[in-house]
């Protein structure tokens, strides 16, 4: 029997960061002062020096018509140069492979790695696309969980759940996504020494120039002699303030490489070849990151002072783009079915639109991005709402919301 367009696309998968993002731009449209920390789209401007470079390039005739489906050649060379200068790598450009975002490679790796016969192995909390690109594969998803507590690995679950008959593909998300956590090298030489060469194990490095506290620390560089197994991914998109130029790429053994070459030849067939020129500028600045990434630590802090003991735990971001709150006691003790409702409450009654954790498998919890701003007055909204004592019920929440107009 053909699978159906339902069991493909489960109302349970659609992406709440949306939804809520929306909500949010409805009320902005009544003239409610609603401050979104929905979406990781950084508040501050691209480099000067990309932007410059990419205008340079729309205004050449014969530059703007360059197609090359794995991604120009002089990018994918200064990826790997990138790579091996700044991380200590020893990559060529033979192991790049260059997309619209990195969203797309891992849609295309899950579907060219594994299947129905195969498991695949994410972390849990997890970002919303491995689980969707798992689905789309056909294959059985396993978690291995992140103590949101301690932010460290927990390795009995990732042992019980690895299988080296079953497991196909295992991903590691460092700085995570939503909880910020960081995998410290003796916990990256315990999955790989676990897989044991019978998996490949994907790194997301898309938040590697937003780290906190500490430096940066890639397989590539650390376990060189797991590379034929190590992939890598990472994007233009945060760190360097682009997130709808759409570049992203990804560094793989070879035999991957054209085998995701095929498929975007036919597939993708290129990527914007101007956006493409203007990330070798980005390579090359080294501020622009740096300057983010202090932000975006200030803002990780306050979010840590301010709503602790409120009811809502906040989760000490160690990097990335986001902060989490535990958020199981509030909803029990209100009577919210979810984060869903919570974070719905919350946009009605002080205009802050957040994430629900059910896109992140934890759903009573809630993701704030950092990208806003007036991020510090969205947290001070968050703390008098979770410290009111006359907040109403979740279905006198419903009845607001459909008076105003809020779809969702």
């Amino acid at each position: 029997m053909p699978r159906s367009i339902r069991d493909l696309f489960p109302e349970d998968l659609e992406f709440q960061m949306f939804v809520l993002d929306e909500l949010a731009d409805d009320l902005i449209a009544q003239g409610v002062d609603v401050l979104k920390l929905t979406i990781g789209v950084s508040e501050l401007a691209m480099p000067k020096i990309v932007l410059e470079r990419m205008v340079d390039k729309l205004s050449n005739p014969e530059f703007v018509r360059r197609v090359y489906p794995e991604g120009l050649p002089e990018l994918r060379e200064a990826i790997a140069a990138f790579y091996n200068r700044r991380h200590g790598a020893d990559v060529r450009a033979a192991h790049v492979i260059v997309n619209t975002g990195s969203s797309p490679i891992f849609r295309n790796l899950f579907q060219l790695l594994s299947g129905p016969a195969y498991e695949i192995m994410i972390p849990r909390p997890y970002y919303a696309l491995y689980l969707y690109c798992a689905k789309l594969a056909g294959a059985k998803v396993k978690f291995y969980d992140v103590d949101v507590r301690t932010k460290r690995i927990d390795m009995n679950s990732f042992r019980r759940n690895f299988s080296p008959q079953r497991t196909s593909l295992v991903v590691i998300n460092s700085p995570g996504n939503p909880v910020g956590n960081i995998v410290n090298v003796d916990e990256m030489r315990e999955i790989y020494e676990i897989v044991n060469r019978q998996a490949y194990i994907l790194n997301d490095e898309i938040y590697n120039n937003t780290m906190f506290y500490e430096e940066f620390h890639s397989p590539l560089a650390v376990l060189p002699e797991q590379q034929d197994i190590t992939i890598v991914t990472n994007s233009f998109s945060k760190g360097y303030r682009m997130y709808t130029k759409r570049v992203g790429f990804a560094i793989l053994p070879e035999e991957l490489q054209r085998n995701l070459r095929v498929m975007q030849q036919h597939t993708l067939l290129c990527t914007d070849p101007c956006y493409q020129d203007g990330m070798i500028a980005a390579l090359e600045d080294e501020e622009s990151p740096g300057e983010l990434a202090g932000i975006y630590r200030s803002r990780a802090e306050y979010t840590t002072e301010r709503l602790r003991g409120t009811g809502c735990e906040p989760v000490a971001a160690e990097g990335g783009f986001y902060a989490m709150l535990r958020c199981a006691e509030w909803c029990a003790a209100r009577g919210f079915a979810s984060s869903k409702e919570l974070a719905r409450d919350i946009l009605n009654r002080v205009h802050v639109a957040v994430v629900p954790g059910t896109d992140f498998g934890v759903p009573e919890d809630l993701r704030l991005a950092f990208c806003n701003d007036r991020y510090k007055e969205g947290i001070d909204r968050l703390q008098a709402y979770f410290t009111t004592s006359a907040v109403r019920s979740p279905v006198r929440q419903r009845t607001v919301v459909a008076a105003a107009g809020v779809q969702g």
